[in-house]
Parts: structure tokens; sequence; C-alpha cells
């Protein structure tokens, strides 16, 4: 009883808190902006608490989230500093004006086919979400479906393809769909993302070395072949900027080029939804332990919401799996 009272103090506390942190940017902002609590579900169903602050005449409103200012309030950070901090997240990721006309981004059929993305999430984490998201289910994992409203050096905005947003698209589109099945939303999104965000493989022993002399690791080129790679152990599989990397193993190909680069087979050790960990298969390897190894690391050293699986994947499997992915003729 005491642990439930307590939980519920600390979310008054929270709210009470966000609801401080509002005010405090209102402040300095002054009459023309607005801000929003929000609670926004997040992939893995972690819910997630923020404002959302715009212009008041913008459509896109970024969302700062608070929990970790939280914890730095009740570490004795003073509000004014938080609501600093918050205003310069805000100011470094506020939309360009040239792309604060949703209209055109987000609803425009040239546009959307031009910025689909995908990426690959947890089946069973994100069940619930999934009732009413075009994707596409295989092993234990999902592909799901984005659309790209901008694009800057440290991140990226989107707007997810819900059912919803399906049919809203296809309003604006003179009631014809867009993608009529979910083979051609994937290809369509699979060309976009490896067109984007193209994939970088790296020697996780450089990254290793490149944290602790604070270098970054250089990318291997897979087109090349590695004198040294016999002697690697670990390989680390992403995108140019670290985001939602994994969805690298859906790229045209890849499997099969990286197979040829690393000499044969590997096991796929998802480490989060932003990147893997290759492991080529030159000796014995007990998958069970692998597993164990992995679920361990999920337990303790990755966000709830980061995590993409608890199993490894050996690569030919993996690549007879994804193979069929682009050959569902199921409408959306």
């Amino acid at each position: 009883m005491n642990q439930e009272n307590n939980q519920e103090n600390n979310q008054e506390l929270y709210y009470e808190f966000m609801e401080n942190v509002s005010k405090g940017v209102l402040e300095k902002l002054g009459g023309e902006y607005q801000t929003r609590i929000i609670t926004n579900t997040r992939n893995n169903g972690v819910k997630r608490h923020g404002i959302a602050i715009r212009r008041q005449e913008e459509m896109i409103a970024p969302t700062i989230y608070l929990e970790e200012f939280f914890k730095e309030f009740n570490d004795a950070l003073p509000m004014e500093k938080i609501v600093e901090e918050v205003l310069e997240i805000y100011f470094k990721n506020s939309v360009p004006e040239e792309k604060t006309d949703i209209g055109q981004i987000v609803f425009g059929p040239e546009q959307i086919k031009k910025n689909l993305i995908f990426r690959i999430v947890n089946y069973p984490k994100n069940a619930k979400i999934l009732q009413d998201m075009p994707h596409i289910p295989f092993l234990n994992l999902a592909v799901v479906f984005q659309v790209m409203v901008y694009q800057k050096e440290d991140g990226i905005g989107t707007v997810t393809f819900t059912g919803q947003y399906h049919e809203l698209c296809k309003k604006e589109n003179g009631g014809k769909a867009l993608f009529e099945t979910l083979e051609e939303l994937f290809l369509c999104a699979r060309e976009n993302t490896a067109r984007l965000f193209p994939e970088c493989l790296y020697d996780m022993e450089e990254i290793m070395n490149g944290l602790l002399h604070g270098k970054k690791a250089s990318p291997l080129c897979l087109e090349e072949s590695a004198t040294q790679k016999e002697e690697m152990e670990l390989f680390v599989l992403t995108n140019e900027t670290g985001i939602n990397g994994a969805g690298c193993l859906l790229y045209p190909h890849m499997i099969k080029r990286l197979k040829e680069y690393l000499g044969g087979d590997f096991y796929i050790l998802p480490s989060s939804i932003h990147e893997v960990i290759l492991l080529p298969i030159r000796k014995a390897v007990c998958e069970e332990e692998l597993n164990d190894m992995i679920k361990e690391i999920n337990l303790t050293q990755v966000p709830e919401e980061e995590i993409l699986s608890d199993h490894a994947y050996h690569s030919q499997y993996f690549l007879e799996v994804i193979q069929a992915l682009s050959s569902d003729g199921h409408r959306i």
C-alpha cells in the first residue's frame, strides 16, 4: 500500500513539475507561443511524458520529454536552469521555416513517396499499437513505416504511418490509395531508407578503442576485401545517423553482401533498434548462450524503448525469412 501511495505521490509531483516547466517556458517565449503537456506511447509500449512547444501559427510542435529533467530537478538543479535547457533543445530541434507547411510535406502524395521510410521493432512488445498500423511481421519482429518530415544532422522528425494516416492520405489524394499493398509500401520505404540512411559497418574493437581515446571509428568498406577481418571478432552494423540502424539488415542484398565480406555465415545480435552486432561463425558457438547474453544486456544496459529482441539470428535463416517480405500481396 505504501508503495502505491509513493507512486501516486511521485506522479503528482511529476505533473506539477511539468506544469511549472511549461509556465517557465511561456514566460521566456512570450504570448505568441503555446505549450501542451502530452503523453506519448513510444516504442515497446513505453509511455513518455513531456511538453510540446510551438508558435501559434505553426502546425508542427517539437516534443521535449522531461523524465531526465525531473531527475535533475530532484537532484537540486534549479527550475530556471531546466527551463533554459528545455528552450535550448527546442530551438535546436524546431522545424525550419520551409518545413512548417505540413500540408506539403505530410499529405502531398509525391512528398510521401519520397520520404516514406521504415524501421524494425519488436513485435510482441508493440502488438497493441500495431493493430492500427500497416506492418509486416517476421520472426519476432515487425517492419513499420514512417514519413520523414525533416532531417537534421543530429536527428529526424517523422510521422507514423498508421491506418488513420493512410486514410487521410487517401482522402488528400482524391480517394485513391497511395499504396494498394504492403509490398508496394515496403518496397518504396526500403528504397528511400537505403538512400537516405546508408549503412555503416564498423569493427567493434575500433569502436571501443575510439571511445577510450576520444576518436570516432572509421566505417569499413563492404566492397573491399579486408585483409585483417579474419582477426576481427565482432562487427557493428548501423546507418550514418545511428538512428534506427538495425533496419539496414533489410536493405537490398545486405545479408548476402555481409556474408561475402565476413567470409561466411554469422550471428546477428540485436543490441538495440539502432544497431546490431555481427558475430562471424568461425568456431562453435552456443546459440542458447548468445540468447542469455542478449537478455542480460537488454535488462541491464539497454533502455526499454530501444530493445529490439532477446534472440540471436543465424544469417542464413534470417535471409530466408526476409526474402519473403517483399512478396506479401495483402492489401493495406
